[in-house]
């Protein structure tokens, strides 16, 4: 099979049917599941291959269960279950009384997590788990529901479980494997479903958790913020959603509330309020909040409008004309820091910037655009320090790592540089400038692949949208992105050159 031109169709059916992405290295996996279903189906060309998909549904499964990641084990990720039972889950079980508690596993694969989950709940509250508790389990994947239901596991489903809580909870078989025992098997109900289809069943409505957790990271962008926009809305108010570690800063776009708890995080849904996407505006710091009588730290959102903040002071504060009128003449202000900053008159506008951070140093933009301010001055040692104050009050500020990222390039610390390109790309996978930066580092270190890959990503995410939005997407100050189409596609022609 030739890929490039004949693999696109089933791409296209895969990624609108089920979500997933088939590019580069999938795509081996991809032509050899294709292969092999056409073979059992009797079917001699890929057209008529792709027409079998696209009118048969039990055939379109069939292939999309080759090609499932089922990755999981008991107790991955302990630490997110521990703050779930034992610091989340009580004030649910006192706000829901006597209804049970809803729990939901989106992505569940073979069933290690419900059923870790059940194991963990079993350990605190013994047998009044079965009126306490719904916990359902759903997938994509009708072969690994079916195995989740048996409950019979192999050994490396248990590499990061304790063995007392094997002998307490699992029976050995005689064909090597571990069964679940009934009473936790009770516990958890199972079910398939596509989490891209237009409508969950009724086991899967108004949960008060969601794990979706490393499930994310096998599909595209647009898709990660589909499903995990239908997940919320599922959500009862005040209801939670906990994704992987890797996936956490993915998902921070708005939709819910990203909630730190230690070091660790998850999404709250909170009442209806207007959000923007992350790190388009303005940004303005959260103060922590209450919740449930437990102090939580909410973490900063950069695109939370005016609105919010407001709805944040109390309601003595909130009422204050005065202070209204003070915080509409700081936007005034920084908006006229901007159009000086676009005339290159970078002193004058640092001077502005410098008055509305005497007036309100809670107004994170302000020292963003300051750093790139002293950037572009070529102030690089007074930029650092801006970004090492944006961190100490922002951990999450992509523009802090960008800037870092650059000005250790220009320092010549291309290592120092890479580590913060790529913790901006952590923050958000789609922040071009990060890949092109580290694209020019690895180009001229000669390291082709990489640097090849970072170009090609660049040009993607520069080539897939409204280049004004590209070009100002993580500074207050523009960069002309059609520049940076060309720089690309030209190294990539040098890099492809080199080859020969």
């Amino acid at each position: 099979m030739n890929r490039n031109s004949n693999l696109a169709a089933f791409k296209e059916l895969l990624l609108r049917t089920c979500g997933h992405s088939f590019e580069k290295d999938r795509e081996q996996a991809l032509s050899k599941s294709i292969t092999k279903r056409m073979k059992v189906r009797g079917v001699d060309g890929h057209d008529a291959y792709i027409s079998l998909l696209m009118c048969d549904s039990d055939e379109l499964l069939r292939l999309t269960e080759l090609l499932t990641v089922n990755e999981t084990y008991f107790f991955r990720e302990p630490d997110h279950l521990n703050m779930v039972i034992d610091t989340l889950l009580p004030e649910f079980m006192t706000i829901r009384s006597p209804k049970p508690v809803r729990i939901v596993s989106a992505g569940c694969s073979t069933g290690e997590e419900p059923y870790t989950i059940a194991i963990m709940l079993w350990e605190r509250f013994g047998a009044d788990c079965e009126r306490l508790f719904d916990i359902v389990g759903v997938d994509i994947d009708s072969i690994v529901i079916a195995s989740a239901k048996q409950g019979a596991y192999g050994k490396n489903s248990f590499r990061g479980m304790d063995p007392s809580l094997l002998e307490r909870y699992f029976d050995p078989s005689c064909s090597g494997k571990y069964q679940v025992r009934d009473y936790i098997k009770k516990l958890v109900r199972f079910e398939v479903v596509n989490l891209l289809d237009s409508s969950y069943p009724v086991r899967m409505q108004q949960p008060d958790i969601i794990l979706y957790r490393n499930v994310s990271i096998y599909f595209p962008g647009q898709v990660q913020r589909e499903i995990f926009g239908k997940l919320a809305e599922l959500l009862v108010d005040e209801g939670l959603l906990l994704v992987g570690v890797s996936e956490t800063f993915h998902h921070d776009v708005g939709i819910l509330s990203l909630i730190r708890q230690g070091p660790l995080f998850y999404y709250r849904k909170t009442p209806p309020i207007i959000f923007a996407e992350r790190r388009s505006s303005k940004h303005i710091s959260q103060p922590a909040v209450q919740w449930r009588g437990e102090s939580v730290q909410a973490v900063p959102v950069s695109t939370i409008r005016s609105v919010i903040r407001q709805a944040r002071l109390p309601e003595k504060q909130a009422s204050d004309v005065s202070g209204l009128r003070q915080l509409s003449d700081v936007r005034e202000r920084f908006d006229e820091a901007i159009t000086l900053a676009h005339l290159n008159k970078y002193d004058k506008a640092l001077d502005i910037i410098a008055a509305i951070i005497e007036q309100d140093n809670s107004f994170e933009k302000a020292y963003s655009l300051k750093g790139s301010l002293l950037m572009n001055a070529s102030r690089f040692d007074e930029a650092r320090s801006v970004c090492e104050t944006i961190l100490n009050r922002d951990l999450l500020c992509l523009e802090a790592y960008l800037m870092l990222g650059i000005i250790a390039r220009q320092k010549g610390n291309n290592d120092e540089a890479i580590k913060r390109f790529r913790e901006a790309i952590y923050l958000d996978a789609s922040c071009w400038l990060a890949h092109f930066h580290t694209a020019e580092i690895l180009f001229v270190q000669k390291d082709v692949k990489r640097s090849r890959n970072s170009f090609e990503t660049t040009l993607k995410i520069l080539e897939s949208g409204s280049l004004k939005e590209r070009g100002q997407a993580f500074f207050p100050l523009s960069y002309n992105a059609e520049q940076f189409i060309v720089i690309c596609r030209h190294k990539l022609s040098l890099l492809d050159s080199s080859k020969g």
